[in-house]
Parts: structure tokens; sequence; C-alpha cells
């Protein structure tokens, strides 16, 4: 287990230490995009990494499990609070994909066709996109009870119950981190929460990022009691947990794959794969299965129409790597199986364009787009965290914890391996996948963890 540790380091340590040098250059290079001047940008990531070395050295501080957890009790209401304040000041819209969930649930629940005003290029919305139909469930479920009391719909229960899910996310994340660190270093971890700005300015944007956070830490949170106590029902709760949250966001299935690769470097018993792969399994189908029911689609339906998984591939494949309108609307003119073969000749029509040196560029460019943006796209979701002020305290916030976690990676710990894992596998995951600054909000409680 050392050994391997040790050697995850080495990779890590570099990749992660890529993401931040080219979040830097990406914001200097695009520095008529933001409200500083792009000279603040070099002189505040040199004070951020000295931030980020006295906030772990917190970590010499004498602290016990008790004063822990009042302290981390104390910070999560704290934390509520400002949630709560941010989501009664910010005049929230939904736009784009959570719009057309929100405009689909309400169609259903008023009995009229599910693509009423939805866009033109969109009719088939939700044969096209599976991977939001449990979002949609969540959604079309808090409608319900509203309009079954009030008559009306609204977000205020959705936004209720997203608050609720970041303020769970970080209490779990707390309850993680002194499962695996000593109080005082749970402690430093618990700080790295506080400053991680989406635990307030996503309070209003109830969208996958945020409403699988709660899932992927709940699943992370019962493994780690499980290696603690060996109870084979609370690998089964990680592995169910696991599943919802796969199907809340798609990206969540490196959490499976980290789970089983520290299993196996525990050398774990048979018994043990079968519990964390099963009932994961069992909660997809039953998910998937419920939402085509709700939804009146047919899986002869969903089969000729739903994108098959490498046009998130071969979308991503060139320039930035995020959503490609015209890639969208090539795989929609295909039909079935159609769909697979269309997107892999597009796809090696680009990698053979760009070339290993373009291929390389690419690259660097896709790691640029998912680490630059310090706000996570707050101010495009929601206008009330648009001020030059908060884009401020966004740049020093991700990167004193991105400088804080860097500085830890060096630490070797067998306890904390699931998060290099993590960490690793998502920095991989977002190489090869469709990416965008957002997709990491969901398993940043867990890097926060290393």
């Amino acid at each position: 287990m050392k050994y391997l540790v040790k050697y995850l380091n080495y990779p890590l340590i570099t990749v992660f230490s890529l993401c931040i040098l080219f979040a830097v250059y990406g914001i200097i290079s695009h520095k008529e995009s933001i409200p500083i001047s792009w000279l603040i940008v070099p002189f505040g990531t040199a004070v951020c990494l000295f931030i980020a070395w006295k906030l772990n050295q917190l970590e010499s501080i004498d602290m016990d499990i008790s004063k822990y957890r009042r302290i981390t009790v104390l910070m999560s209401i704290i934390l509520f609070t400002v949630q709560l304040i941010s989501a009664i000041l910010s005049d929230f819209v939904p736009r784009n994909d959570l719009l057309y969930v929100c405009t689909g649930a309400k169609n259903l629940i008023l009995g009229l066709d599910i693509s009423t005003n939805l866009p033109d290029y969109q009719p088939d919305y939700f044969e096209i996109y599976p991977n939001n139909h449990m979002l949609f469930m969540v959604i079309y479920l808090l409608y319900r009870i509203e309009f079954a009391l009030t008559g009306n719909m609204s977000n205020f229960l959705p936004i209720a119950v997203n608050i609720i899910s970041l303020n769970l996310s970080y209490i779990l994340m707390c309850r993680c981190a002194e499962i695996v660190h000593k109080p005082s270093r749970a402690f430093v971890c618990a700080v790295r929460g506080i400053l991680f700005t989406p635990f307030v300015t996503y309070s209003c944007f109830f969208y996958t990022d945020s409403m699988a956070m709660p899932l992927v830490m709940a699943s992370a949170y019962f493994y780690l009691k499980y290696i603690k106590v060996q109870k084979i029902s609370l690998l089964i709760l990680s592995s169910a947990f696991v599943g919802l949250a796969y199907k809340m966001k798609g990206s969540s299935l490196v959490l499976l794959i980290a789970i089983i690769m520290d299993m196996i470097s525990s050398r774990l018993k048979i018994k043990d794969f079968i519990a964390v792969t099963l009932p994961c399994i069992i909660s997809v189908k039953a998910v998937s299965e419920s939402a085509l029911k709700i939804l009146h689609i047919s899986h002869e339906t969903l089969k000729q129409k739903s994108f098959p998984f490498i046009h998130w591939i071969m979308m991503s494949a060139d320039g930035r790597g995020g959503y490609n309108r015209e890639d969208f609307l090539y795989t929609k003119s295909f039909i079935g199986t159609a769909k697979k073969s269309a997107d892999f000749d597009r796809l090696c029509e680009k990698l053979n364009s760009q070339g290993f040196g373009g291929f390389l560029h690419h690259l660097a460019e896709k790691i640029t787009y998912t680490w630059e943006n310090t706000t996570f796209m707050a101010s495009y979701y929601n206008p009330f965290f648009s001020s030059n002020v908060f884009y401020v305290i966004s740049f020093f916030s991700h990167f004193t914890i991105l400088f804080s976690i860097l500085i830890d990676i060096k630490k070797s710990t067998d306890k904390t391996f699931l998060f290099r894992l993590c960490l690793f596998g998502m920095t991989i995951f977002l190489l090869i996948w469709e990416t965008r600054c957002r997709y990491l909000v969901s398993f940043f409680p867990l890097f926060m963890l290393i």
C-alpha cells in the first residue's frame, strides 16, 4: 500500500502542479475578461502560496476531537446562514439545461407535452440526455409537492433542498476528515471547505454539480466508516449512494473506480467487491427505470435518440474541450447505433487534423479552461456574484485551497489514498471528457481532504 501511495504521488504532484500553473497562465492570457489588472495575478498567487503554507501549519495546534466537532458545528451554522442570505438576496433564474429540466417538469405536472417551450433544437431533450433524468425526478417531485399545496410552482423548494445538500456535504466532509486525520489536521480541511466559494455561490444553482455533492460525500463517508469498523452494511450503503451519485452526475463513476482500486490495494475479500458493485448497479437501474416510466420514454426510443458516450469524448477533442453546438447537431443528425460510428469517425478526423503537437496544445487549453475560472462561473449562473470584490475573494480563496492541497499531497498517507485517486482520476477524466470548471465542484470536498 505504501508503495502505491508513493508512486501515485509523483504523477499526481506533476499533474496537479500543471493544473495550477495553467490556471494562472490562463487568467493572465485572458486578462481582458478579468475585472482586475493582470499584474496583480502573479503577486496574488504568491500571497496565496504563503497563506496556504500558514494554513497548513494549523496542523500543529493542540486540538482534541470534542473541540474539533464543536468548531465544525459552528462553522456549518455560519455557512448555512451565509447560504440563506445569498439565496434571499439573489434573483436567480434557471438557464440552459437547468431551465430545460425545470420546464419539462412543469409541463408534465400541468399535463402539457413535455417539449412545450423547449428550444427548437431540443425537442427530444429528455431522450437525448438520460444523464439528467435523476435531477428531473427530484425537481419534478418538489414542484409537484408545492403545486399540490399551493397551486403554484416556484424554485423555493429546489433551492431549499440544494442549500441543505451543500451544507450536508460540508458536514460530511468534516466527518470524513476526522476519520482519516487527527483533529488538528481535520481542522485544516474544514477551513479549506469554508474557503470553497461554491458552497455559497451555488446555493440557488440547483443543478447536478451541487445536487450530486452530498451523494458523493455520503458514499465516501460510509466507505471510510467501513474501512474503520468492517461492517458490510456500510459498504452496501456506500455502493448505493455512489450509484445515485452516478445517475445525478456521470463523473461520480470516478469515485467508484477509486473505491475499487483502494480495496484492491487493501486486498479485501471477494464478498466486499460484490457488496461495492451490486448495490450500485441496482440503484442505477432503479433510478433509470423510474425516470423512463415518469417521462413515458420507451427503451427503444431511448436507444434511438440518446447520445453515445463517445459523443462527449469526440466533442471535447479539440479547442477548449467544452460544449460545441456544431458537434451536438452533428450527432443528433444520426439515428440509433449510427451515432456511435459517426462520432468515432469525427473523433478520428479531429485527432488526425491536430497532429501530436496540436493535440498536446489542445490538452493544455483544456486544463486551462477547467481550472482557471476561480469563481466556478458563479456570475454566469447568478448575477448576484458579478462584482469585482467577489472576483478578488474567489481568486484568493481558490488558489489558497489549490496550494494547500498541493503542499499536503507530498505527505504520503495510506488513509488519504482514496482522495488522491479521486483527484488524479477526475483530472484525467476531464482531459478525456467534455469539461468545464463546474464539473469539479461535486468532487472538491474530497480533494480538500488530502
